[in-house]
């Protein structure tokens, strides 16, 4: 039987799923994240918990969740039908809290549902009214994440959402099964041949595969299991990012590349009024 727990450490409030010897914990003030998933007797996520507990900082390590954009923008500015615009890197939802819109718990999965909608002060940054929806699900020992983005204004909606997964893995160089065969070094903005790996030792900026569109990835977690990523067509590119000697690699879905309000209008998506996009993904490890 799944169930839902609810527990405070530190002045934050979680929500733990679990069930079948696997836990996802949540937490809707830290930008509605997941901050641990346990499952197959490992901790598949990297969490510093320096940054968790500590509102001033971003949070390094969990599931951050990129919305409406994924990644930076030049000098943090767009322009949108003539007028510019303000927005942190990777939107507005990772410093904001989310509020829990329901939950559910039977004898195959436990599910908590976030909210999170358009404020005066959003507006400010991103001119929409909107209503994101996160439901994440453990079942089976499988971490799913269902997005719900809803347009509640009179006019289309640019959006390229994303997460930003901090896995508990140790190597730098990192095997990735993945169609593309090229990527996108930000390091010194050049493509290069993918061939399967990449060594991101000593690298400062991340690293995009460009032309898997990949519906899944299968990652070297650690020498028995594998990472197991199934996602949405919709999410395009694959970033992955280290930190130093950090004990983390990110391996993160997004939709657009970085910037892409100012640098790729054509591959932004477009959320047309009272018809809601859906995306999913979810995460789980097999014995490799």
């Amino acid at each position: 039987m799944y169930q839902i727990e609810q527990f405070d450490k530190r002045n934050l409030h979680f929500y733990r799923l679990k069930g079948n010897a696997s836990y996802v914990d949540v937490c809707p003030e830290r930008g509605g994240m997941v901050t641990a998933f346990h499952t197959a007797d490992e901790d598949v996520l990297f969490m510093n918990d320096a940054t968790l507990f500590d509102l001033s900082k971003n949070v390094r390590g969990g599931i951050p969740v990129l919305f409406p954009i994924a990644g930076q923008l030049t000098d943090k500015k767009y322009a949108w039908h003539g007028k510019t615009y303000t927005m942190a890197n990777h939107g507005l939802v990772r410093t904001r809290a989310l509020t829990v819109a329901g939950k559910t718990s039977d004898a195959q999965r436990a599910a908590l549902t976030l909210s999170f909608s358009a404020t005066a002060e959003t507006k400010a940054s991103y001119p929409f009214d909107f209503e994101l929806l996160l439901t994440y699900e453990l079942a089976g020992g499988k971490l799913s994440i269902h997005e719900k983005i809803s347009n509640k204004s009179s006019e289309q909606m640019p959006v390229y959402p994303g997460y930003h997964p901090y896995f508990n893995i140790g190597s730098k160089q990192v095997s990735l099964k993945s169609k593309a065969t090229k990527y996108l070094d930000y390091n010194d903005n050049k493509e290069k041949p993918f061939n399967g790996a990449i060594d991101l030792n000593g690298l400062k900026e991340s690293v995009v595969l460009l032309d898997g569109a990949d519906t899944q990835i299968v990652a070297a977690f650690n020498e028995g299991k594998k990472l197991v990523i199934d996602q949405d067509p919709k999410y395009k590119y694959t970033v992955l990012w280290v930190q130093g000697d950090a004990h983390f690699v990110c391996i993160e879905p997004w939709t657009a590349k970085t910037n892409a309000l100012n640098d790729d209008p054509d591959g932004l998506i477009l959320v047309d009024p009272d018809e809601p996009l859906n995306l999913a993904v979810s995460f789980h490890l097999e014995n490799r």
